[in-house]
Formats: C-alpha cells, sequence, structure tokens
C-alpha cells in the first residue's frame, strides 16, 4: 500500500505544475487528495481499533442495559405480586386480630364472671357470719332482759324467809360438791 501512495504522490506532484500554469484549482484539489488519501492510510488502522473497541464497548452496555432491563422486570412483576398478595395478607391479619380480639373477650369475660362468682360467695359468707352474729348477740340481750326480768320479778316476789332459803339450799349444794 505504501508503494501506491508513493506513486499517487508522484504522478500528482509531476501533473500539478502543468495545471498550475493555467490558473487551475487542479494543483489544490490534488494536494487535498492527497493530504487525504494520507491521513487515511496513516489513521485507518488506529481509527478502525478504536471503533471497534467503541463499538464493543457500545454492545456490552447495550447487552448490560438488557440484562438489567430484564432483571428490572422481573423485579417489578415479584412487587406486583407482592402487592396483589398484599391486601389478602392485611385481610388475613385483620380476621388473626379480630379473632384474637374475640378470645380475649371472652377469656376477660369468663374471668369476670369467675371473680363475681367468688365475691358473690365471699359477701354470702360474710353476709351468713354477720346474721349468726347479730343472732348471738341478739340471744344475748334477751338473756340478759330475761335475766334483768327475772331478777327484778324475783325482788319483787321474794321475802326474807325465801332469800334465806335460797342461801341455805345453795352452801349444801356447795358442801355436797366438795365432798
Amino acid at each position: 500500500m505504501n508503494v501506491r501512495l508513493a506513486v499517487f504522490i508522484l504522478l500528482t506532484s509531476v501533473a500539478t505544475p502543468l495545471y498550475a500554469a493555467e490558473g487551475s484549482n487542479l494543483p489544490r484539489i490534488t494536494n487535498f487528495a492527497i493530504v487525504v488519501l494520507a491521513l487515511f492510510l496513516l489513521l485507518k488502522k488506529p481509527l478502525a481499533g478504536y471503533l471497534q473497541a467503541r463499538t464493543d464497548l457500545i454492545r456490552a452496555e447495550l447487552l448490560d442495559a438488557k440484562e438489567k432491563s430484564a432483571k428490572a422486570g422481573v423485579e417489578l412483576e415479584q412487587a406486583k405480586a407482592l402487592l396483589g398478595s398484599l391486601d389478602d395478607e392485611i385481610e388475613k391479619a385483620k380476621g388473626e386480630a379480630r379473632s384474637a380480639a374475640e378470645a380475649e373477650r371472652a377469656r376477660i369475660v369468663e374471668l369476670a364472671e369467675t371473680e363475681a362468682a367468688r365475691i358473690k360467695e365471699i359477701a354470702t359468707k360474710e353476709i351468713a357470719n354477720e346474721v349468726e352474729t347479730a343472732r348471738r348477740k341478739l340471744l344475748a340481750h334477751a338473756a340478759e332482759l330475761s335475766v334483768s326480768l327475772a331478777h327484778q320479778k324475783l325482788e319483787r316476789s321474794m321475802t326474807e324467809d325465801d332469800q334465806t332459803k335460797l342461801i341455805d339450799r345453795s352452801i349444801a349444794i356447795l358442801e355436797n360438791t366438795r365432798s
């Protein structure tokens, strides 16, 4: 190729002075063509290598972008599926919460009923004790009143002779119990 370039340059440099005398633009065009051809031949390999590397880089980036797009599509479908099942999960959680609340309410009601029965039993026992205590106090008071009334009646109806006989009889009973 370098031989072709050399032949081309030689031919153009020989022909250029011929046309320069006539006032033609051919020498300028020829010089431009020589420069372009020289640049093309000199830069062809480095430019081709650069363009090939750039093409490979763009292809790799396109493949990477396609992979990322595919992954994003899969993730989007997973997110849509998750969001679709989210309503079901929410309803399920609400149902479980309702069930737990109902069970807790039933447990609290049962506990309250048990506690109420226990308090009622304690209150019944306390009332029975209070009634028994009041009955005993009433009986004791009635006995005191009976004794007091009997004492008053005895004092009115008993004479001194009756008192002496009663004292003698009590002494005799005490002596019999000692022996």
